[in-house]
């Protein structure tokens, strides 16, 4: 049975790549009934060479698998140069992999990518990361039971053994904590909250959408400051950082992002929650931009019940200092308020104490495990 490997090249045939995981998640009703299908013209944009910002310092290659003729699975490869510039490495990455359950398939694709970032003078692959460390990462390895939240990932189980078959290793584990806010003790939360904010000398607000660009501009510096020491961070460009917050604004809710201020006003941390509108996607199938596909994501969306919060930082200084109860408070105490009372804190490293014993703190439980795995080349 004959294994062929095509780069993608063209528009349509990116569009085809992308669309490929129907053929995966459709046809089997165990996963059908947990997926959620990618937003096409999102992953089409994120895609595109031209206009996704990351590819102004990294390469990207697209790679489909075909079996005796038939498309049978995806990889993409990635070089990231600052990536290797901040950590001073020669790492490649993989993303995007979807495959039937054939190990000749998935060694071809894994191959491909491999040989493609040799060419570069790279020595070791990474994944899944899709396409950043800033973006979508790690492979489903605990919590298949339930659906992935805004931005996080689903896969088949068997798709861990095709990666480890393959060669690769563990590199990294990651967790997702699931909070059932009705199960905090919020008395007990807003107490310390306040005994923080007035031992600190820190107020809370939440975010001015009218000052959009601004508070987009305290957030990355915030971020870049507060993820320096952590495992594969590389900062984000304000390119890259403006792109972001451009197209998470529609989902932007202000009462759940947070800014920590001193007494001068300089702003010390932050929070950023979205609703998990995942709930309402998994009704469009790729398409909310439809005229069908807006008004079941509008509908849907009226009955969302959970929020992910995707960053929480604060600059070293202020670490250890509680200040993340001061945030915790404010998600819990709105939520509450308007029928939201679940939340998943995500991803965290597994390798990350302090972040896990903060969410143990507000009754967190550790849901979901994802991997990053690395092979050398």
């Amino acid at each position: 049975m004959a294994i062929e490997i095509r780069q993608v090249q063209n528009k349509k045939e990116r569009k085809q790549f992308i669309t490929f995981a129907w053929q995966i998640y459709r046809k089997s009703p165990e996963l059908n009934k947990y997926w959620v299908p990618p937003v096409i013209e999102d992953y089409m944009k994120t895609l595109d060479t031209k206009l996704f910002p990351l590819y102004d310092h990294a390469e990207l290659a697209l790679f489909t698998a075909w079996k005796d003729g038939v498309m049978a699975g995806t990889i993409a490869a990635i070089e990231n140069r600052r990536h290797n510039a901040v950590h001073e490495d020669k790492v490649g990455f993989w993303g995007f992999f979807e495959c039937i359950n054939d190990q000749g398939v998935a060694d071809a694709l894994f191959g491909a990518a491999a040989g493609w970032l040799k060419k570069r003078g790279l020595n070791a692959m990474r994944g899944p990361v899709s396409p950043s460390m800033n973006d979508q990462c790690g492979m489903l390895t605990r919590g298949y039971d339930s659906s992935p939240v805004f931005l996080m990932l689903y896969n088949p189980p068997y798709y861990n053994d095709l990666v480890l078959k393959y060669g690769h290793h563990i590199g990294q584990e990651l967790l997702a904590w699931y909070i059932d806010q009705e199960s905090i003790d919020i008395e007990r939360l807003r107490r310390i909250s306040e005994h923080v904010k007035k031992r600190e000398g820190l107020t809370i607000r939440t975010m001015n959408m009218k000052d959009f660009d601004r508070e987009v501009d305290r957030m990355r510096e915030i971020y870049n400051k507060a993820w320096e020491k952590n495992w594969g961070f590389v900062p984000m460009t304000d390119k890259e950082f403006y792109f972001l917050g451009k197209s998470l604004k529609p989902l932007a809710n202000p009462h759940y992002i947070f800014f920590v201020e001193d007494r001068n006003k300089r702003t010390i941390g932050f929070s950023l929650s979205l609703p998990d509108v995942n709930q309402a996607l998994r009704h469009v199938n790729g398409n909310p931009f439809s005229p069908i596909g807006l008004l079941k994501y509008l509908w849907y969306s009226r009955k969302i019940t959970m929020v992910r919060t995707i960053v929480m930082g604060v600059l070293p200084e202020y670490r250890n200092k509680g200040v993340d109860s001061i945030m915790n408070a404010e998600i819990a105490d709105y939520g509450g308020q308007h029928g939201v009372h679940a939340s998943e804190m995500s991803w965290i490293l597994k390798a990350n104490e302090a972040m896990s014993k903060l969410a143990k703190v507000i009754g967190g439980t550790p849901y979901k495990e994802y991997v990053i795995y690395e092979a050398d080349i």
